[in-house]
């Protein structure tokens, strides 16, 4: 039973996830992105993948971060926030490796690392470009995690973020 709420709650995040790309606005994007993260959270917990739910954890903390990043209170520090959160999941995606003896626990780390730097980004289009650069990382990790809903939304990432690229990409003249 446990497996399948897993599963429900990676597709719930999954749908969040490729819905984000199709977004026109950043805002959009960052905020979509970040909810998607608390999905994937709960069903890496549920999993037991708990180098993929830290990493998403801070991705989802990042995001907020990130959404936020041009209001008054945020403005000053949001570099150092940015750089901090991009550090936080390579240390403790490093960390978990090493305690788990299990270097598979790195892959997750490339991706993170991509996708959540990208939204920090202005440019929508750019922060699809990392979005996909990311997707072959999780796709991976999520296929060696059995995290099966994951994985299958990885691959739709892919199709759905090519498309966005192809759908607002800029008329050059």
């Amino acid at each position: 039973m446990l497996l399948i709420v897993s599963q429900i709650i990676g597709f719930s995040a999954v749908a969040l996830y490729l819905l984000s790309f199709q977004l026109k606005k950043r805002g959009q994007i960052v905020w979509t992105t970040c909810l998607s993260n608390v999905f994937y959270v709960l069903q890496y917990i549920l999993l037991g993948a708990y180098s993929g739910a830290v990493l998403d954890g801070l991705s989802a903390l990042s995001s907020f971060f990130a959404a936020n990043k041009n209001t008054p209170r945020f403005q000053k520090h949001s570099k150092w926030v940015a750089a901090l959160t991009l550090v936080l999941i390579v240390i403790f995606g490093t960390a978990i490796a090493l305690l788990q003896q299990d270097y598979v626990e790195l892959i997750p780390v490339a991706g993170a690392l991509l996708q959540t730097g990208s939204l920090w980004l202005d440019d929508e289009q750019t922060i699809r470009k990392f979005g996909l650069a990311s997707a072959p990382f999780w796709l991976t990790y999520n296929y060696i995690s059995k995290a099966y809903g994951a994985a299958f939304g990885s691959v739709l990432t892919i199709i759905s973020t090519v498309t966005a690229l192809i759908r607002y990409r800029k008329n050059k003249k």
